[in-house]
């Protein structure tokens, strides 16, 4: 019997080692494989370590252009041929560009698993950048660009990064200028590619109707034959540690004719893999999450009207993330809902959460966790997290026990750790006015 293997195959049962197959492919990509029995279809999730933290500094938005333009041609198939193939199998490719990372994603038949792989090598291997495509994607970029500059929410997001990370790749805009964008040649997308678009630390996650054993011989088939020279990088260069802000900043983006305003105050949040990212993930939720928006909805919104939408929310990366709280006020309610906000920060950061908090909060955190495993997409991108925040193949089973563990002093703890009310960036953005 595989050693990887269950006796007896449960559905929902949690992705563990037992049943994870991870490999190292003959180049060194590591992948992940679990079978689905009950299922006809299988998702592919990857990541390769090329995200925007490489963008040129006078070409910001260059990553995120390449990974757009990778599946728009290549010097074996066309944008038309790429584009009949997977819609004629029903299958589907995506790229995406984060910070750190370009994230792959595939669905496809059971059966087309091996042509799925293929193709995806083959977009991420020998991109053609074909001058006609490449332009329609600038055009896209640029209506973008301008959408985002009439968009309080957006702008609003966008101005806090920078106030909160400054020059660390998190703080860095998605979408470059207009003439930043204008700037990115062919040659630049080509360049970019050969240096930084490859194999080194690729991760695969698979999960579907397919066998592990099947699943790892496609993938050493079509992906592990896979080998190019490309450019060394080290992460940790360009994510440098980051400190709390030591005392409260204040900005306001005019942006004419907004009849909401936008509003985002917050600070930094513990890194993912952290011991403090688990309390953080529920005390949040009794924050500005459960029922609806938790505290600050129910005080902000509910209870005093004074906001459109009012909530918190907690992002955690690699290098650290931010722990945020955002709403949409009319600009006359801004001053009294951000007075209640802070007044709720104070709150959470000076007295425990009842029992009754922690304990829905708990049960719907576990509860949840079957359900974002009913899809093979779910069980594919949790697997991929688990390799990629280094969390261990039985993660997912141990965490009901972690959470369980956690007390009302551990939420307390963690707030008091991280949330400093008199310490916040904020930024709003819209019509003030002024």
């Amino acid at each position: 019997m595989r050693a990887y293997a269950m006796k007896e195959y449960k559905h929902n049962h949690m992705p563990s080692s037992d049943d994870i197959l991870r490999k190292k492919l003959s180049n060194g990509v590591t992948l992940l494989a679990r079978e689905n029995p009950f299922s006809q279809t299988a998702v592919i999730r990857a990541s390769i370590p090329c995200g925007s933290y490489l963008d040129p500094m006078d070409k910001t938005g260059l990553a995120d252009f390449a990974a757009n333009c990778l599946n728009m041609g290549t010097f074996s198939h066309n944008f038309q041929q790429i584009s009949e193939l997977l819609e004629s199998s029903g299958a589907s490719l995506a790229i995406n560009c984060g910070p750190r990372t370009y994230t792959i994603q595939g669905t496809c038949l059971a059966e087309d698993l091996p042509m799925i792989l293929g193709l995806m090598k083959e977009i991420l291997d020998e991109p053609s950048f074909p001058e006609d495509q490449v332009e329609i994607h600038r055009q896209r970029v640029l209506s973008a660009y301008e959408l985002h500059l009439h968009d309080p929410e957006s702008m609003a997001d966008e101005r806090f990064d920078k106030l909160l990370f400054g020059d660390h790749p998190y703080g860095r805009p998605e979408l470059g200028t207009i003439e930043e964008t204008n700037s990115i040649t062919r040659d630049d997308l080509f360049a970019f590619h050969k240096r930084f678009i490859g194999p080194e630390n690729m991760i695969i996650s698979v999960s579907g109707g397919v066998p592990a054993e099947k699943i790892l011989e496609a993938c050493e088939r079509e992906i592990g034959t896979w080998h190019k020279a490309q450019e060394t990088i080290h992460p940790e260069d360009y994510f440098f540690e980051i400190a709390c802000p030591d005392h409260s900043v204040s900005e306001h983006i005019e942006i004419p004719e907004k009849s909401e305003l936008s509003m985002i105050l917050g600070t930094l949040a513990p890194r993912r893999g952290s011991p403090d990212f688990t309390p953080a993930v529920l005390g949040n939720s009794i924050l500005g999450e459960f029922g609806i928006m938790g505290r600050i909805g129910k005080t902000v919104r509910d209870e005093n009207g004074l906001a459109y939408y009012a909530g918190s929310s907690l992002t955690s990366l690699s290098y650290g993330g931010c722990w945020t709280v955002e709403a949409g006020v009319n600009p006359a309610n801004l001053e009294k809902a951000a007075e209640l906000i802070i007044s709720e920060l104070k709150r959470f950061t000076a007295e425990k959460v009842t029992e009754e908090e922690l304990n829905d909060v708990k049960s719907f955190y576990i509860g949840s966790l079957p359900l974002s495993l009913e899809s093979n997409n779910g069980t594919a991108g949790l697997m991929l997290n688990m390799e990629a925040y280094n969390l261990g193949l039985d993660y997912l089973v141990q965490l009901p026990g972690r959470v369980k563990a956690i007390t009302t002093e551990v939420i307390l703890e963690t707030a008091r750790k991280w949330l400093d009310p008199g310490k916040l960036i904020r930024v709003t953005a819209g019509t003030l006015g002024v």
